[in-house]
């Protein structure tokens, strides 16, 4: 398949003899995920409980794969959202109730220790 890119920014595709226009989401989700690892490692010395980082990256990254996703042309369908979108819709509200959980479990037990 022929790749080219246009003045334009946008790039197309030769399939059959057609031009369809793609994006380059492979560099979308390197950069974002770059991104993320530097967020997380200024945030370092901030943790508020372990396994912190992990729920924050995976709520980030599986939000972000939900909009690249939209993205891409040759996606595996499941009948009429993409099986990727789903995984990451499932990745991030697991996650989300896991931080919002953990977060506040740590507040309780940090008004406890206050009180004594």
């Amino acid at each position: 398949m022929a790749v080219k890119h246009l003045c334009h920014g946008e790039w197309e595709s030769m399939r059959h003899g057609r031009y369809i226009e793609v994006h380059p989401t492979f560099l979308y989700e390197i950069l974002i995920t770059l991104f993320i690892f530097i967020l997380l490692t200024v945030k370092k010395d901030k943790r508020k409980f372990r396994g912190e980082f992990a729920c924050i990256y995976l709520i980030l990254y599986g939000f972000i794969r939900m909009i690249v996703e939209g993205l891409r042309t040759d996606s595996l369908m499941l009948g009429v959202l993409k099986v990727s979108q789903v995984l990451s819709v499932i990745l991030v509200v697991t996650f989300t109730i896991i931080y919002l959980f953990k977060t506040i479990k740590m507040g309780k037990k940090e008004g406890e220790l206050k009180k004594d």
